[in-house]
């Protein structure tokens, strides 16, 4: 049986509990008969918008995650939201390291390497985020920076189980940005792999790596079958029902 194609969004701050059901109930319609690789939805709302869709994400086989989570199981970290809690109401996957997280909230790779730990132990999935900056692609120390993050937050991970890596470039990313050309990207997923190979031998190999920076309807199918290429983190084109079934 062929691997899975990962396809789903981040929603960030936005939508109410109610509006991400609605958005959940239409995502779950999307066609995969004419796919030459099973369909692998994941969803990824606000905290709050969890548990409204939980038991429907179950239902229809959509990976559930969560935007971000502490290291610890409990305690006094006010504003927080640890492992057990996001278990509790029907997460199954969490996102790590997004470039939002790193640049507005100063998420070091040390703390993300906690959180990588926690989620692993508690059977989460995890979705790393990684990518460089525009600074480092002028610079071109890109693929250095990427290893590095990987490096990093990967440190003492003994299971590659569960691991998935999204590779969005910041500058690529977000209002504004610019849509990476599928040659720039052949070449970071293949680095990103040797990377992994090197961190987790054959786990390192089979693992998914996803792309992730402006993409949309008009350019989905210039990334989705790159080598390497496991699936497609899609943004705010992918707000609507209608668009992310596009």
């Amino acid at each position: 049986m062929p691997s899975p194609f990962y396809f789903g969004t981040n929603l960030k701050m936005n939508q109410t509990p109610d509006e991400t059901r609605t958005f959940v109930e239409q995502i779950a319609q999307a066609p995969s008969s004419n796919l030459q690789s099973p369909l692998q939805l994941w969803v990824i709302p606000s905290f709050t918008n969890i548990a409204a869709v939980a038991e429907l994400c179950a239902q229809h086989n959509i990976w559930l995650g969560a935007q971000n989570m502490h290291w610890a199981d409990e305690g006094a970290y006010t504003g927080e939201i640890s492992p057990v809690q996001l278990k509790a109401v029907g997460a199954n996957l969490v996102m790590l390291g997004h470039a939002e997280r790193r640049a507005l909230f100063g998420e070091t790779d040390e703390a993300l390497n906690k959180k990588v730990l926690a989620a692993q132990k508690h059977g989460l999935r995890i979705m790393l985020c990684v990518g460089e900056t525009a600074n480092e692609k002028q610079q071109d120390t890109g693929q250095a920076y990427v290893d590095r993050q990987l490096t990093q937050d990967l440190a003492g991970l003994q299971d590659a189980r569960g691991l998935i890596v999204l590779y969005e470039p910041v500058w690529s990313v977000g209002v504004g940005g610019i849509p990476a050309d599928p040659a720039y990207v052949t070449e970071a997923l293949a680095n990103i792999r040797r990377t992994l190979q090197q961190l987790f031998g054959e786990g390192g190999t089979n693992m998914p790596i996803l792309y992730g920076g402006s993409v949309n309807a008009e350019n989905c199918a210039n990334y989705a079958h790159l080598p390497n290429c496991a699936g497609l983190g899609v943004g705010r084109a992918a707000w609507q029902a209608e668009s992310f079934l596009k």
